[in-house]
């Protein structure tokens, strides 16, 4: 039997490395006629995994009665279709379900199934007895089998608790359910706990109910009034969560008994208010988001910089960074908002995620089905010329980079809390990531909680509670040699919202305007910032103080650098701002790896062995001629010059006092992936 693993961001079929970019193709959605011409244009893309759900709606034609022959109809098909990916040279991801989605009725799940929520016993029971129907068809096709081609199977789709279906199944209202229960147990059966924590007056568990904050876009719902509410709607949170991943524990169980031992993922929505990331991937062998970015990232202002957060927060959540679902056309509905996926569209999601750290994706509708459109490959094997070309440009580039083995270069991280965002309490346009992203300097995203990254500095990004555990982790970061930089918000208050100062920050004694005024700001490098912004003032701080001064209020303390061990605490009471931010990191010697000098384009380096990249995205809306700069630790020495891995034109460079800089030509919503060449003689 051949071992089938995970290592260095691949799936390993002996000692065979398969990188993960692949292509939905829904068998069940295609005549059979067309499944050979469809799979030709996909090999012709250059993509050899294709990624299938497997709907138990469909397949289940009567209850109790499965087709996976194509006895009642050639559609359900299954084996034929196992078989003629095998012949035809695919490796293949399965998914499933028992869920599916996938704009299939009751979410492919049959009715008489579909009334009880996931972890409810008649589900389970009925989920089982499909779950051992489908794990025989597939396990003679896994690839630990000497002719096996499946090499990865999903579990579930999305797992989400669906309150809004089964939240009185869950004791939202009338009989008490599983709220309860787990409100029971996160008080440890003291309902004279709960009642501090939640400001309440419950005689019994069983009279306890969730406070929802509203998740309605354009809706604020009941304002929280205090830490007691914010806790009732945390707990909420906690509630969702752990359904999720109990039920997902059971998915993964379930087939791991039913023999199925390949790799085990699964997908999860691209934000929080459903699923812990973090827990997820302690149960499954890697998760992966499903990305669906509006067409040229026009939602809003911040859409860019929120995709290519979420990559790298996935970064360091997740075994693989990968897109599990990654939009190729659009389904019936969303079509109306979304318009017309343009060439420039791809090019740009699909480089900026690169840009995030993505190592690998999956498109999903590589092939049209119904309630699906415009993708690159229609229904019958014929494909959407625009698009087609930019798809096979993109998989082109993605053989030459090997994102699965890049590094990336930074030497920043920002801290960001995944139950935060949940619950709204943290502003959409979040002032250090928007400064970030607005002066060009790249970054890693992480779970204080979770760990800690091996960068010199670190942002933090968040409001003023943070749990004992993640404080700790911070204040050991310091101790060890790191650089922590507050702005306005610090951590003061733990997960149960009591006062805790774990890392060692000290408390403004006042605000000084209420509103924001303009004002000079000097780090003590000879330089000084012109700063708009309201201001925390410092009183007595142990630390060397950060010193303005404001006119008539002459000079005040607004901020401090503390030695905490081998590291720095800095804490300043003003807003970030992109130039603050390239000051701050010029005055601890840290210069970036690359950075735009025109506004508007984003860029990130990554190494191979020697080997360096640029990755550099536009997402403005007009064309640019744009300047990079890059350094290298020896960069006075050798040449250098640059070439464009998706159109292989030649840039050269010129060196400065800070490094290397070249000119490139970008479109408007466009990317570039550049490869640096050294040379020890004139290029």
């Amino acid at each position: 039997m051949r071992q089938v693993t995970l290592k260095q961001n691949q799936i390993v079929v002996g000692n065979k490395k398969i990188p993960l970019l692949s292509g939905e193709v829904h068998y069940w959605r295609l005549n059979p006629g067309y499944w050979k011409a469809v799979l030709g244009q996909v090999r012709d893309l250059g993509i050899n995994i294709i990624s299938t759900y497997v709907p138990w709606d469909y397949h289940e034609y009567k209850r109790g009665k499965f087709d996976f022959t194509g006895k009642t109809d050639g559609t359900r098909n299954l084996k034929l279709f196992l078989e003629l990916t095998r012949k035809e040279g695919f490796w293949v991801i399965i998914r499933p379900g028992p869920y599916i989605y996938s704009e299939w009725p009751n979410d492919g799940v049959p009715s008489y199934a579909y009334r009880y929520h996931r972890l409810h016993p008649k589900f389970l029971e009925y989920a089982l007895a499909y779950l051992k129907k489908v794990c025989e068809v597939i396990k003679p096709y896994l690839a630990t089998r000497s002719s096996g081609h499946i090499i990865l199977l999903q579990a579930d789709n999305e797992i989400d608790a669906w309150p809004d279906i089964f939240g009185q199944q869950y004791g939202f209202s009338g009989k008490a359910g599983l709220f309860q229960e787990f409100i029971r147990n996160r008080y440890h059966h003291s309902i004279e706990a709960l009642n501090r924590a939640w400001e309440t007056s419950y005689k019994s568990f069983e009279e306890t109910g969730p406070f929802i904050a509203c998740m309605l876009k354009g809706s604020h719902g009941l304002p929280l009034r205090g830490d007691h509410e914010l806790k009732r709607n945390l707990d909420y949170f906690l509630f969702k969560y752990d359904y999720v991943v109990t039920y997902g524990k059971w998915c993964v169980k379930a087939y791991r008994q039913l023999g199925i031992n390949i790799p085990i993922y699964m997908n999860l929505y691209p934000f929080f208010y459903a699923q812990d990331w973090s827990e997820m991937q302690k149960i499954c062998d890697f998760v992966g988001i499903d990305l669906y970015p509006s067409s040229e990232l026009k939602e809003d202002e911040f859409e860019q910089r929120k995709l290519i957060d979420k990559a790298r927060f996935l970064t360091s959540v997740s075994q693989v960074s990968y897109i599990a679902e990654f939009a190729a056309g659009v389904w019936h509905a969303r079509h109306y908002e979304s318009g017309v996926m343009t060439p420039n569209h791809y090019r740009l999601i699909t480089l900026s995620s690169l840009l995030g750290g993505v190592c690998g994706w999956n498109w999903y509708m590589l092939v049209n089905r119904d309630n699906w459109y415009m993708s690159p490959i229609n229904e019958w094997g014929r494909k959407r010329d625009e698009l087609y070309d930019v798809f096979r440009d993109l998989v082109r580039a993605f053989r030459v980079l090997k994102p699965y083995e890049l590094t990336k270069l930074t030497h920043v991280a920002v801290t960001f809390n995944p139950l935060q965002y949940a619950a709204r309490t943290i502003p959409k346009e979040n002032k250090i990531l928007t400064a970030l992203y607005g002066a060009d300097v790249d970054y890693d995203l992480f779970d204080p909680q979770v760990g800690l990254p091996k960068r010199k500095v670190i942002f933090y990004s968040g409001n003023q509670w943070l749990s004992r555990k993640a404080q700790e982790h911070l204040r050991r970061y310091v101790v060890e040699g790191g650089i922590l930089v507050a702005f306005q918000d610090f951590p003061r208050k733990d997960e149960h919202f009591a006062t805790f100062n774990g890392i060692g920050f000290e408390e403004p004694s006042r605000v000084l305007f209420e509103f924001k005024r303009k004002f000079q700001l000097s780090l003590g490098r000879g330089a000084e910032l012109e700063m708009v912004s309201s201001v925390y003032c410092f009183n007595d701080v142990s630390g060397k103080p950060i010193q303005a001064t404001f006119g008539g209020y002459g000079k005040q303390t607004i901020g401090y650098v503390k030695k905490i061990g081998k590291g720095k605490l800095v804490h300043l009471g003003v807003e970030p701002t992109e130039r603050l931010i390239h000051e701050l990191l010029k005055s601890f010697h840290m210069q970036s790896y690359c950075h735009s000098l025109t506004k508007g384009v984003n860029t990130a380096m990554f190494s191979r062995g020697k080997k360096r990249f640029i990755i550099a995205v536009n997402n403005g809306t007009e064309d640019k001629s744009a300047t990079i700069q890059f350094s290298f630790p020896d960069q006075s020495n050798g040449k250098s010059k640059v070439i464009d891995v998706l159109s292989g034109a030649v840039h050269e460079c010129v060196h400065r006092e800070r490094g290397w800089s070249f000119g490139a030509e970008f479109l408007r919503k466009d990317g570039r992936i550049f490869e640096i060449v050294r040379a020890p003689s004139s290029i």
